[in-house]
């Protein structure tokens, strides 16, 4: 199989570093399709590499001096399996006005993104966390807005993260996007902790890693018994100032809301318009921020004071009907998920892989799967439908995946890859913040082949480093209307 030469990467890396910077995008804010071109790799850039000479960020905030509130550790009193777990993790139509406990709370941060586990030998300590990261540098903050948290002061905290604690940063109510909630847990985004390393491809992994987050608490928060609503329509700005964040350097890009369930009163519905005109108004500077910045700032929703009536929300996905139960439960699944170091030469069986394959699909994405080694069934590109695997081309895709996988050889050492396909005609239909919702369901759907991959004593490992072109032409995707936005490996790991 082929390597990457020491010359072979140093060429790459100096072309990642003296890429021609993407064109401007018109005054309205960029595409969906603009934003994913100017985030490709390629031979020319970026190539996830960007400053060498500039100290990393740290992967959290630090809040010095300021008073903790420590939270209990301890796991969920209730907590089901996965497969139970998945098949009642549905939108709660609303919340009762009961509290929940901080105990409870606490454990569902713990098992959003925190810490699992210590890196043995890393001086300063490095942690391991419930969620995966690119790098491991860790974009993500989350923060919590207590309404009726037994123990809790309302208001809005950060959750610091390497201390399992919270730090108060101000007073404010739970979102009426998810009016009636005991709280809410709002996912953001730090950009320039990925820009550092992947210069504009970091806004993809950054979205992907709240994918992730959200997807760990939505689960948690079934597998506990708890209600929960994640509406992928909000006001930005006015979550952002809610948390005092300056919505560029970082901004709020995921919201949920906890409580405990009741039928009685519905979540309010709104309409929402985009905010590209009031960036203008603001004045930015245009050239100061990158495509992917920029088509952040273009894609932020206000209520539409119209107040026309709110499109019929996209009906959620039936439950699966999985082929296997594994009775691993979701705290347990989500505190010992790791990213697999790399893969042995051995097949997995068909019942895993229909297991992880019905946990994988997602309403808003298409996906395709690359088979390496599966027991009775042949290697080659599979589109996995709802109705089951349709061979797309039999043979053996291992060395055209490394390739593509910029010579990573654990592409062609996994049993599976997963490819998550966006629809970009979709978010010309439906809008071009489409793309930051196709980007967040991939982060979601590659947590939940890693949680299936613990659940059967496999393992997983994102591989989101991929020449975009190579892998699209490899899945016959034609690189405009649907693209392959993210990749997740699946197999029997390997220590080497």
């Amino acid at each position: 199989m082929p390597r990457f030469s020491r010359r072979g990467f140093l060429r790459l890396a100096l072309a990642s570093a003296f890429a021609r910077p993407a064109g401007a995008a018109p005054a309205a804010g960029p595409t969906a399709l603009d934003v994913h071109r100017d985030t490709r790799n390629t031979w020319h850039g970026p190539t996830a590499l960007g400053s060498l000479f500039t100290e990393r960020p740290l992967p959290y905030k630090p809040y010095p001096g300021a008073p903790r509130i420590a939270l209990p550790r301890a796991l969920p009193a209730a907590d089901r399996s996965l497969a139970e777990a998945v098949r009642e993790a549905a939108p709660a139509p609303a919340f009762s006005d009961e509290p929940i406990s901080l105990a409870a709370l606490a454990a569902l941060l713990q098992l959003t993104n925190g810490v699992t586990g210590e890196i043995p030998g890393s001086d300063p300590p490095e942690y391991r966390r419930a969620a995966p990261s690119a790098g491991a540098l860790y974009a993500g903050e989350v923060y919590v807005v207590a309404e009726r948290v037994t123990g809790l002061a309302p208001g809005a905290y950060s959750y610091a993260v390497a201390e399992h604690a919270l730090v108060s940063i101000g007073s404010g109510a739970v979102p009426g996007e998810v009016a009636g909630a005991a709280c809410a847990v709002l996912l953001s985004n730090v950009f320039a902790r990925y820009a550092w390393r992947y210069r504009q491809r970091g806004y993809r992994y950054a979205l992907i890693d709240s994918g992730h987050i959200g997807e760990n608490l939505r689960l948690a928060a079934a597998a506990g018994g708890f209600a929960h609503a994640s509406p992928r329509r909000f006001h930005d700005d006015a979550l952002n100032a809610l948390l005092g964040l300056d919505g560029t350097e970082e901004a709020v890009c995921a919201l949920h809301g906890l409580g405990l369930a009741v039928g009685t009163r519905e979540i309010a519905s709104r309409a929402w318009r985009g905010a590209s005109r009031a960036w203008r108004e603001r004045g930015r500077a245009e050239g100061s921020l990158s495509t992917a910045l920029r088509y952040h700032e273009a894609t932020k929703l206000e209520p539409d004071a119209a107040g026309e009536p709110a499109p019929a929300p996209r009906a959620p996905a039936p439950p699966p009907l999985l082929p296997a139960s594994p009775s691993l439960s979701v705290a347990a699944a989500i505190s010992q998920r790791r990213s697999a170091r790399g893969f042995r030469d051995e097949p997995i069986t068909q019942d895993e892989l229909a297991f992880v394959t019905e946990l994988a699909r997602s309403p808003g994405l298409s996906l395709r799967l690359v088979v390496h080694r599966v027991a009775q069934l042949a290697p080659g590109l599979y589109d996995a439908a709802p109705g089951g695997l349709a061979l797309l081309r039999s043979g053996s895709l291992e060395r055209r995946m490394i390739r593509a996988c910029l010579f990573q050889e654990r592409a062609g050492t996994a049993a599976v890859a997963f490819a998550f396909v966006a629809d970009l005609g979709r978010a010309r239909a439906e809008g071009e913040r489409t793309y930051r919702d196709q980007l967040l369901e991939a982060g979601a759907a590659a947590q939940r082949v890693y949680l299936a991959a613990e659940s059967l004593g496999l393992a997983a490992r994102n591989l989101a480093a991929f020449f975009d072109d190579s892998l699209d032409d490899l899945l016959e995707l034609d690189g405009r209307e649907h693209v392959a936005i993210h990749l997740t490996l699946l197999g029997r790991e390997s220590q080497r």
